[in-house]
């Protein structure tokens, strides 16, 4: 494909991808798509910068040893890790799973700091912050420096796939300080274009690769059932609380809508559909092109933005005459990096853009402790409308989804105080709650349930017959039915002249399973009869409610009549044209009539009809539970 190979080449240009030998001589250049462990600035950072090259990402786990001697870095490549292994089980009773993955010590914080660290491993589940007091945290997953994108994918990206796949929401977003890996966990090393991915591709890609994978296994094995996938994808970025569109440039501050059935989403964002891994990576390759990176004192290369790469999945099938509709979202966010003023020298535009991006990540963090405070039984607002990000995230974040939040941390001593942050805010996010449904619809139900009801009428039309001795007359076909329940399910060959007798014990059963279902049916059927009356005694009483309530308007008029001859007379008597006592003689005729409508209106209160047809419906409840007792003790027998 010389299109895509040429436009992996030029955004490899456009963000500093070049042979090494070519690098040396390169200045360092804003690089999004680079995975490499983000410098910070420290008083050597600006002659760190002056002299280094722009490294290849392949080449990341070396070059971050810069400055350090060989035996520091034989320690380092010999130092403790932990094996973790996937859980295929974890998504059965969880909805949320929260990582931490460390990233190597930088060449820069090598050179100030040395090897020194901050933290603590103990497990794949544990870690220690060693700053003063100590503080042990605990997490569904503890990734090291030594765990590679392939293993994070296993984990975190495979079951995720497969949590859509079976029409579940999901969403994968990385939290951490600028400079610590998110954008590397995320995309990683897309500058092969269309060819397979490299050992540092992100998990974007391999999520797409493994989607796609899926996609055509399931379309083979279920040929019979005409199964169809669509996959639409759309690439957004939030940048100084605007939302813009990456895959269409010329689109600005696009608005976020709230809808009952397509529920939240970003009106007018460009949606392409897509049909291949190769088609999501060229959409990548063109929105990340667009995307706001700057440089600052503690990363060359620093998303000021926040991104949200977001996949539809729906699947349409067709199994026994009804049509299934399934469908899930796919969120994929790469969140801009937390920052001080202190450390990341932000001024003027930078700076602007820094501010914005802490407001959301402080909305995120409120909203995350309020979700776990209602989790246990508080009641708080969620703000989630207080940011375009919240906002957006609202069924990821205490609603309808399976959500990852892989939290990113640098290890090293100069950002002690960033990793503590950021671990606390992982721990929070442990104890968010979310409601995950498979989101799925069904057509021909109704035309189904029609053709259940006839064979079910057929069915006790056979039983009938049974009981009048007419077994004899029952049809063939009798066998085939298969309700659960029916005597369909029950073996029929020795009623139609099967040359084995049955033996007394078989006999006593078969006769007991008949008797059972035919139970069943006529209880079915007196049921239906049941409920037919009382529909119609409902109906008769809210016939009489009705009739009560046109009395009561009418008895109003009336009396409203009286008062208003009333107010006349009184008016007359004030002219002059009739006497007081007259007013007053009609007055009380008029009272003592007005008296009598009222004592007729509380004779048919309203109230007292109401309730005469809650108790008809109480009793019909109380029968239903008696009758299905005295079912259940002769099934039970």
């Amino acid at each position: 494909m010389p299109f895509l190979l040429d436009t992996a080449s030029a955004i490899k240009r456009r963000f500093g991808f070049q042979d090494q030998s070519v690098s040396e001589s390169v200045p360092c250049t804003p690089d999004l798509l680079k995975s490499v462990s983000r410098d910070h600035h420290l008083a050597s950072t600006q002659s760190v910068f002056a002299t280094s090259a722009v490294r290849r990402i392949s080449d990341m786990d070396d070059d971050d040893h810069g400055g350090a001697t060989g035996s520091e870095v034989a320690a380092r490549r010999h130092a403790q890790s932990f094996e973790f292994s996937e859980d295929p089980s974890f998504w059965k009773d969880h909805n949320v799973q929260v990582i931490i993955r460390l990233r190597p010590l930088s060449g820069s914080e090598i050179s100030v700091q040395g090897h020194s660290k901050c933290v603590r491993q103990e497990s794949c589940q544990t870690i220690t912050w060693t700053g003063h007091p100590e503080s042990r945290f605990t997490f569904d997953l503890v990734a090291d420096e030594t765990v590679t994108q392939e293993k994070m994918f296993k984990v975190a990206g495979l079951p995720m796939v497969d949590n859509c796949m079976g029409g579940y929401n999901s969403c994968m977003f990385a939290y951490g300080q600028t400079g610590s890996g998110k954008t590397h966990t995320m995309l990683g090393d897309i500058e092969g274009g269309t060819r397979r991915h490299s050992v540092n591709c992100g998990m974007t890609p391999r999520v797409f690769e493994y989607l796609f994978s899926r996609i055509q296994k399931e379309k083979e094995a279920r040929k019979e059932e005409k199964i169809k996938f669509t996959c639409k994808c759309s690439f957004l970025e939030i940048y100084n609380e605007q939302i813009l569109d990456l895959l269409d440039p010329s689109s600005s501050n696009l608005q976020i809508r709230e809808d009952v059935k397509k529920g939240i989403y970003v009106d007018n964002l460009k949606e392409i559909e897509v049909a291949s891994a190769r088609d999501v990576l060229q959409q990548l390759i063109q929105g990340s092109a667009n995307r706001k990176v700057a440089a600052t004192n503690m990363n060359c290369a620093s998303s000021r933005s926040h991104s949200v790469f977001t996949c539809i999945i729906e699947s349409k099938w067709e199994s026994q005459g009804v049509t299934h509709h399934r469908f899930a979202r796919l969120n994929l966010v790469d969140l801009a990096g937390s920052e001080r003023q202190k450390s990341s020298g932000a001024e003027g535009e930078r700076l602007k853009e820094a501010t914005n991006i802490n407001k959301s990540l402080s909305t995120l963090g409120l909203v995350i402790m309020n979700l776990v405070s209602i989790s246990n039984g508080k009641s708080l607002h969620v703000p989630y409308r207080d940011s375009k990000l919240t906002f957006l995230l609202q069924d990821s974040l205490g609603g309808n989804s399976k959500t990852i939040i892989i939290a990113n941390i640098s290890p090293s001593l100069c950002c002690s105080l960033e990793t503590l942050s950021t671990l606390k805010f992982a721990q929070r996010a442990k104890f968010i709650k979310n409601n995950a449904i498979i989101n799925e619809d069904a057509l021909g139900d109704v035309i189904v349930m029609r053709m259940q009801i006839q064979q079910l009428k057929k069915e006790v039309s056979r039983l009938r017959s049974l009981v009048n001795g007419g077994v004899e007359n029952l049809d063939n076909d009798t066998s085939s039915l298969s309700f659960l329940g029916s005597p369909g399910q029950f073996k029929w060959e020795g009623l139609h002249g099967s040359s084995s007798p049955l033996m007394p014990e078989k006999r006593m059963s078969q006769k007991k399973d008949y008797e059972v279902a035919l139970i069943g049916a006529f209880r079915r059927e007196k049921d239906k009869d049941i409920a037919l009356k009382a529909l119609k005694a409902e109906n008769q009483a809210a016939m009489q409610l009705a009739k009560q309530r046109e009395d009561e308007i009418k008895s109003l008029k009336m009396i409203l009549r009286f008062r208003e001859a009333g107010v006349k007379r009184l008016e007359a008597v004030a002219a002059g044209k009739i006497s007081a006592e007259t007013h007053l003689l009609k007055e009380k005729e008029e009272h003592l009539k007005e008296i009598e409508v009222w004592r007729t209106q509380v004779d048919r209160n309203q109230e007292v009809t109401r309730f005469a047809t809650e108790n008809l419906r109480l009793k019909e409840e109380i029968r239903r539970h008696a009758f299905f007792s005295l079912c259940h003790s002769f099934y039970s027998q």
